[in-house]
This record gives structure tokens, sequence and C-alpha cells, in this order.
């Protein structure tokens, strides 16, 4: 008996073929339409995102060192830190909105003051209201008389000895937000703002970190 006909009988199971289900092209076509309309309006609003940042052309706050003075660690000063007398800290920051069209909110303002890679002043209050900053206009922020008494003796001992020189860190935090015309960004983001600076050995700021510029970080 031939193969065929033996497996007829039974011995092999014949297969079963499922009908293939039947194409939905509505279903499709609707697929496409939302894919394409959704892909259009995100081109459209990166196109407008792209015109309104060329437009405002958003930058930073710059925050710049105007003063500074560390008065009293000259050994030979009255009282002075050679003698174990304080450090009197003043100086004055000058902060920049170069923006045209954006204005800037700044919560209040803490100072600190780093010296040899530890804090002789932890967050002094500098002002005890919110500031608000116009576009084009430049703010102050002094601060007079901030003691430091912990770290006279050794900057006494550097201004003597290290030729004359006193480094510091004048470091200054806040909340910050912006404003675009009549749209205000409601979120604050922290603002921390990092200073470079010298003095001699009479206290006085050296004249390379007159009028430089801070470091930002807004973590």
């Amino acid at each position: 008996m031939p193969p065929e006909a033996a497996s007829s009988t039974g011995n092999v199971t014949a297969r079963i073929r499922r009908p293939l289900p039947a194409e939905r092209p509505h279903v499709r076509r609707c697929t496409r339409l939302l894919c394409s309309a959704f892909l259009t309006v995100l081109l459209i609003a990166g196109v407008v995102l792209f015109v309104v940042y060329l437009a405002v052309r958003p930058h930073r706050p710059r925050f710049h060192v105007t003063a500074f003075s560390a008065s009293g660690i000259a050994p030979s000063s009255p009282g002075g830190a050679g003698a174990g007398g304080p450090v009197a800290l003043s100086g004055q920051l000058s902060i920049r909105n170069p923006n045209r069209d954006i204005a800037f909110f700044y919560d209040r303002f803490y100072l600190s003051v780093g010296y040899r890679g530890a804090d002789v002043v932890k967050d002094q209050a500098l002002t005890t209201a919110p500031l608000y900053q116009p576009p084009k206009t430049t703010s102050p922020l002094t601060f007079q008389g901030v003691a430091a008494s912990a770290a006279g003796g050794d900057m006494a001992r550097d201004a003597a000895e290290a030729g004359g020189r006193v480094e510091l860190t004048v470091k200054v935090r806040s909340r910050i937000r912006a404003r675009l015309a009549f749209w205000g960004n409601r979120h604050w983001h922290p603002l921390h703002v990092g200073c470079e600076v010298a003095v001699g050995p009479d206290g006085q700021l050296l004249a390379e970190y007159l009028q430089k510029r801070c470091s930002i970080d807004f973590l």
C-alpha cells in the first residue's frame, strides 16, 4: 500500500490551518493619523521654544567682588590678630542681571567665609527680605564687620610669613527664580556663589581680585 494511502487512514493526523485574521485598514489609518498629529505638534512646539530662546537669550546672573577687607590681621595693629584679637571681615559683591526681558527674584542671602578649607564664618544673614532685580540692573550685596576671631591668629601669621597674602573664599547662598514679561516661574532654585579673594598684610583686597567674577552653582 502506498504511503499516501496509509496516511489517509488516520496514522498521520492532518494539520488544521487556521484562517488569517481579517485586516483592519481603518485601525492602521487612525494610528498613522495620531502619530502624524503628535509629531507635528511636537515639531511646532520645538520651533516655538527655539524662537523664544533666540528672542530672549537668557543669561545667568553675574556676581563680582567690588570690595573686601580683613581688618585686624596686621600684627602691629592695636588689638590685632597677632595678639589674639578678632578679625573683622567687610566687603561688597555686585549682582548684575544682564538679561533684557528677564527679571530675577532672590530669597534671603546668607554669607559664609572659607579659610584653609574650613568655614570661619557660617551662614551669616546678609538680607532680611527677598530681593527683586529688574532686567539690566546691578544691585549691591554688602556685609560689614563680620567677626572671624577663631582664625585670627592664623591669618596674622599668613600675612607676616606667606608674602603678606591671606586667601579666603566668600560664599553666598540663596534661592532664585525668574520672570519673563507676564510669565513667572514659581519654582525656586538653589543658588550658591563662590568668590575667591585675597588681602595683603594691611588687610585690603589685592588689585587682581577687584571686580573678579564669582562662580555660580544651581545645585
